[in-house]
């Protein structure tokens, strides 16, 4: 019986170790440039400032969160090594990892609902072309997959150019893998950005 819950417990932390799945998109480091969302939801610069202020301290207090979580993950893994039977105390620190799993989850909806406040009845409604957008990239992907769409066309120097990029000469200075017809695979669906 007690191995069952041993068992049972590292699949979970094997679980947990994954992170929350789902939709939602990584706070992360902002992303350079706010020009474009700027003009499509015709932001003001005070706006801008708020969001990425509201981001910015939302960012920190995930962060402790998180440091906290694998602390707690760390104690799980060092028990379980150990060979610990202590199905209460191993259960318990599982459930204080899931407990602050629904921290994160509910900062983020904070941070959410906080950011759409900053926005006005008429940028709301722009904001809603954008999630419909958001929900098509599935179905983009795929009809690239399939050539039913091509790729846009960067500007030089963007993405993709240089060492490290798929240029010329590809990643850390090699020539680029060649996809389709006679090349080492299929060609991958392509990432569109709105």
């Amino acid at each position: 019986m007690t191995l069952r819950i041993i068992a049972l417990l590292a699949w979970a932390v094997a679980g947990f170790a994954q992170g929350p799945a789902g939709p939602g998109f990584p706070l992360g480091p902002p992303q350079p440039g706010t020009d474009l969302v700027k003009a499509f939801l015709t932001l003001t610069d005070s706006q801008i400032q708020g969001l990425q202020q509201l981001r910015t301290q939302t960012g920190d207090a995930l962060q402790s969160i998180h440091q906290e979580i694998q602390q707690k993950q760390t104690t799980l893994q060092e028990q379980l090594s150990k060979g610990s039977t202590d199905a209460a105390a191993l259960g318990k620190l599982l459930l204080d990892i899931e407990a602050l799993r629904k921290r994160v989850t509910q900062t983020e909806e904070t941070l959410h609902n906080q950011a759409l406040g900053t926005l006005t009845a008429a940028q709301k409604a722009k904001l809603t072309a954008l999630e419909d957008a958001v929900k098509l990239q599935p179905v983009i992907g795929q009809a690239a997959g399939l050539q039913l769409l091509t790729p846009p066309q960067l500007p030089m120097g963007g993405p993709g150019v240089g060492p490290f990029g798929t240029g010329p000469r590809g990643p850390a200075g090699r020539a680029p893998r060649r996809f389709g017809p006679g090349g080492a695979g299929p060609r991958p669906a392509a990432t569109f950005v709105f």
